[in-house]
């Protein structure tokens, strides 16, 4: 299991407001932020002092900055948020978890550490709005004390939680799950949302979701995936605030919409910020359907419930749309996956749950995903026996398709024919997204 040891946020730009400082206070002025906070001082200032001394070496020999610093036992990655400040974690390895060494080989380990701390700087931003606009306000007052109360809230229980909870290959890859779905669906639930923001002025964002799939949403993609981690992956449980944190997204047996609930019992609608807009985030659920929406109310309790009252009162709300959906056919032993480059989308079936021999092909197909991106001008097809069976890919327009084969019995030619007519069927009269 891998544990969070450290986290720290640096700001190498940042100097102290005393005429002559110490090389102490020149130091100290530049960390806004350190957890554990139980840490005495020169403990802090020893690996803050490791981690600029680094990134000043490799500046003087490369434009490329420095991302992690591996040993034995620990690995400390470093994302820089804005120029000259930068986001450091310290990570340990628990070389005990011997199916998680097979899981996690050095570079699949550098690779999800680099996307968690993504993912951190995204949703921080969300919730509490730009780092920048922060660092700007605590210059001119010299008061650090509320930035390091947001970082407190945030990044100790955030980058907890995802190491704890979902580090694994499937749910960190830099995606989202985006499900396909067929034309008549799609249309039912543009009716529906169109119906729903010219009803009500003050939903301006929307983000639909099936069985935690994303189906429709008006988002960009960088938004659409910062709320998708947010409150799907991590269910909005990666703050101190009980008020920021979902109380379940398990569908209920219920016979109504319900507005979503945060673990204070009342209605879900933390401040966020997109696009530069601040908004209250929240949603409405019904069965495995999940309308999230970006308001902008004065009066958030009474917007959720005119809405709710409205889709229970349609006869084309989301329990109609519930009965319209497609859902692929689960009876298949196959496992796929798909990747679409242009939207950042990803989606797999019967990976999970993951065992080792899973692992091992998500861990092949990670290899051809590599190949196809470095020979993107000369690789539409690629098929590779294992020890197990066959995984064949195909590529088209961005996008990537993968199935696993069992059978380690079936000669190339048999191979390529049941791909060829899966992707045949499988595509079908539906989107490829």
């Amino acid at each position: 299991m891998i544990s969070v040891t450290t986290i720290f946020v640096v700001d190498l730009n940042r100097k102290p407001l005393s005429v002559d400082p110490t090389d102490e206070e020149l130091q100290d002025a530049k960390l806004l932020y350190y957890y554990p906070d139980h840490c005495e001082i020169e403990e802090r200032r020893s690996h803050f002092g490791l981690i600029e001394g680094l990134i000043g070496l490799i500046s003087t020999f490369t434009t490329n900055k420095i991302d992690f610093l591996k040993t034995k036992l620990f690995t400390t990655t470093v994302s820089e948020w804005y120029p000259g400040v930068y986001l450091v974690v310290c990570f340990k390895d628990d070389e005990k978890h011997s199916s998680e060494m097979l899981e996690y080989s050095h570079s699949w380990k550098h690779l999800i550490n680099k996307i968690v701390l993504e993912n951190a700087k995204r949703i921080f931003e969300l919730l509490y709005g730009p780092l920048n606009e922060h660092l700007e306000l605590a210059t001119s007052s010299g008061n650090l004390d509320d930035l390091r109360i947001a970082f407190d809230n945030f990044l100790p229980s955030f980058l907890t939680k995802s190491v704890s909870s979902s580090f694994n290959i499937l749910k960190d890859w830099d995606a989202t799950n985006k499900a396909h779905i067929n034309s008549a669906f799609a249309l039912d639930a543009q009716t529906l949302i169109t119906d729903i923001c010219l009803e009500f002025n003050e939903v301006k964002e929307y983000l639909l979701i099936y069985n935690r799939e994303i189906f429709l949403s008006s988002l960009d993609i960088d938004d659409m995936m910062v709320i998708y981690t947010f409150l799907i992956k991590h269910e909005g449980s990666v703050t101190k605030d009980a008020e920021s944190r979902v109380k379940t997204l398990t569908p209920t047996v219920s016979n109504e919409v319900h507005v979503l609930e945060s673990d204070t019992g009342v209605a879900f609608g933390p401040r966020v910020r997109v696009k530069g807009r601040d908004y209250y985030l929240s949603a409405l659920c019904f069965g495995g359907l999940i309308l999230i929406l970006l308001l902008d109310s004065r009066d958030i309790v009474l917007s959720l419930n005119n809405i709710k009252e409205y889709l229970n009162g349609i006869p084309h709300g989301l329990k109609a749309l519930l009965r319209s959906i497609s859902n692929p056919s689960s009876s298949s032993k196959l496992r796929t996956l798909s990747l679409n480059s242009t939207t950042k989308t990803i989606r797999s079936i019967g990976y999970e749950p993951l065992d080792d021999k899973k692992l091992r092909e998500l861990y092949i197909i990670r290899g051809i995903h590599h190949l196809i991106e470095s020979n993107a001008a000369h690789l539409n097809r690629v098929d590779v026996k294992t020890s197990d069976g066959w995984i064949c890919s195909q590529v088209s327009n961005d996008r990537e398709m993968y199935l696993s084969l069992s059978s380690d019995r079936l000669g190339l030619t048999a191979v390529t024919q049941t791909f060829d007519d899966f992707v045949k069927s499988h595509l079908g009269g539906i989107y490829f997204i």
